[in-house]
């Protein structure tokens, strides 16, 4: 709720009764980041105005809410890597999700029409067209077989992040996967060769065994367009693997 001692021109961001709701995850790092130590790359990226951190490192208490760039929260995020591998992954996930609300805010402030918007808006939940054009490729989850696509979600090959417009649209750019598969090769824990056979990261094997999925098992065969979107996942997304390029 608000705070009583900003009664006063706290702004129309304050109802009566409510605040700003900003939705946060929490991770225990292994061991904290000062902001000190770093200060030589963090200040250059620090807001001119309502800064969570003087130039010297210390907190700026007379600062309540801070907004930072995504550059800040980039560098935040790679020193964190640099002393708590285990959250490496969680990090990764965060950034992906930082460019695809950057690369979707930029969507809504395009002159596109607004139809245009919608469906490339859409397509980064694996919905609208593109579902519609994938369907006309993909019949059921590669690996699970499943085939009600009640169950199976539109996984972009190429990350809805990274493409163009017209590749986000693309049904060619897509998989059916059943939710669990989609983590794992969205997550570049699987890839798939040319030939369909099953690429794995190195440190999957015990999830893979609790899921029932072989490791050698072939997926069966990829249209030309298919092949070319998949090189891209191999290349930036699939993690280092045991088998297949």
């Amino acid at each position: 709720g608000r705070p009583k001692e900003f009664d006063k021109g706290v702004g129309e961001n304050w109802s009566e009764h409510e605040g700003w709701w900003v939705p946060i995850e929490w991770t225990t790092l292994a061991e904290p980041i000062s902001p000190k130590k770093h200060m030589t790359q963090i200040a250059p990226l620090l807001p001119g105005k309502h800064s969570p951190l003087q130039t010297n490192g210390n907190g700026n208490q007379g600062c309540y809410l801070a907004s930072i760039s995504t550059s800040l929260g980039k560098l935040v995020i790679s020193l964190v890597r640099e002393t708590d591998h285990e959250a490496s992954d969680r990090l990764d996930s965060l950034v992906e999700q930082i460019d695809e609300d950057a690369a979707q805010e930029k969507i809504l402030a395009s002159e596109r029409q607004a139809t245009e918007k919608e469906q490339l808006i859409r397509a980064r939940q694996g919905q609208g067209l593109f579902r519609q054009r994938l369907l006309t490729f993909e019949k059921h989850c590669r690996i699970t077989g499943v085939t009600d696509t009640c169950f199976l979600i539109a996984s972009h090959i190429k990350p809805w992040r990274d493409s163009s417009d017209q590749e986000r649209l693309d049904g060619e750019n897509g998989l059916l996967l059943a939710p669990h598969i989609d983590k794992l090769f969205d997550q570049g824990w699987i890839s798939f060769a040319d030939d369909g056979a099953l690429l794995t990261a190195d440190g999957i094997a015990e999830v893979l065994a609790a899921w029932c999925i072989k490791p050698a098992m072939n997926v069966g065969s990829f249209t030309l367009k298919q092949r070319i979107f998949l090189r891209h996942h191999r290349q930036n997304i699939f993690r280092t693997h045991r088998s297949g390029s």
